[in-house]
C-alpha cells in the first residue's frame, strides 16, 4: 500500500469540514432572526412595534444582533491573535 494514499483521505476530511462549517454558517445566517444575542429580553411586541418603514417596503427593526455576526467578529479577533502569535514565534 503506497504511503501517499492516505493523503487523499486528508484531503476528504478537509474537505467534509469545511463544507460542514459552511452549512452552519448558512443555518445561523438564515435562523438570524431567531438566534440573537442581546443583555436584555424583549417580548415579540416590543421587537415588531419598533418597526421603522422607508420607502419602497423596506422596514428595519430594532433586533439583537444575530449570532452569527457575533461568531463572524469573534472569530476574527481570535484568528488575528493567532496569527500574530505565530508570525512572531516562527519570525515571519
Amino acid at each position: 500500500m503506497p504511503p501517499y494514499k492516505w493523503i487523499h483521505i486528508e484531503s476528504v476530511y478537509w474537505l467534509l469540514a469545511g463544507g460542514l462549517v459552511f452549512a452552519l454558517a448558512i443555518i445561523l445566517a438564515r435562523a438570524s432572526r431567531h438566534l440573537g444575542f442581546s443583555f436584555r429580553k424583549r417580548t415579540e411586541q416590543e421587537l415588531e412595534a419598533e418597526t421603522h418603514e422607508f420607502g419602497g417596503g423596506v422596514t428595519e427593526q430594532n433586533r439583537p444582533m444575530p449570532l452569527f455576526i457575533w461568531l463572524v467578529t469573534v472569530g476574527y479577533f481570535i484568528w488575528a491573535v493567532a496569527y500574530v502569535i505565530f508570525s512572531g514565534a516562527r519570525g515571519l
